[in-house]
């Protein structure tokens, strides 16, 4: 062989030799190869698999639905009253006669819903209603 035989061979080795195989984990102790790594064996290896089936993984492709438009939920934030009773009762529900809580005037509270003349002053639960004539918008 000549030099430019030995070359050429040793330069096809190289690249040959310098590609990346791709890597699969073959010997899993407890599982089976998923991937690159391993999972057990009652489990669905989903590497390589796609739920939308058009080979895109994206669940929103703008390609796919031109004009789409995103809506994004628009968090409400609760209004704040003062008390102006000399004091008011906080009942679990509407009309109900389970007192929850005692707010006196000039207490702070978040309103956030009324409903038929009535505020819901709680977040949390249990719910807590006031009339909503006995407090005022700040």
């Amino acid at each position: 062989m000549d030099i430019k035989q030995t070359l050429a061979l040793t330069l096809v080795s190289i690249l040959i030799l310098s590609t990346p195989i791709p890597a699969h984990a073959r010997n899993c102790i407890k599982g089976k190869p998923c991937g690159k790594g391993c999972i057990a064996l009652n489990k669905t290896c989903r590497i390589g698999t796609d739920p939308s089936g058009s080979g895109n993984t994206l669940r929103y492709d703008p390609a796919l639905q031109p004009g789409a438009v995103i809506r994004r939920s628009v968090l409400k934030l609760p209004k704040v009253y003062i008390v102006i009773a000399d004091s008011v009762n906080a009942k679990e529900l509407p009309h109900s006669s389970n007192i929850t809580g005692r707010y006196k005037q000039g207490q702070r509270v978040f309103v956030y819903e009324t409903e038929h003349a009535w505020a819901r002053i709680s977040n949390m639960q249990p719910d807590e209603w006031v009339k909503l004539e006995a407090l005022r918008l700040k």
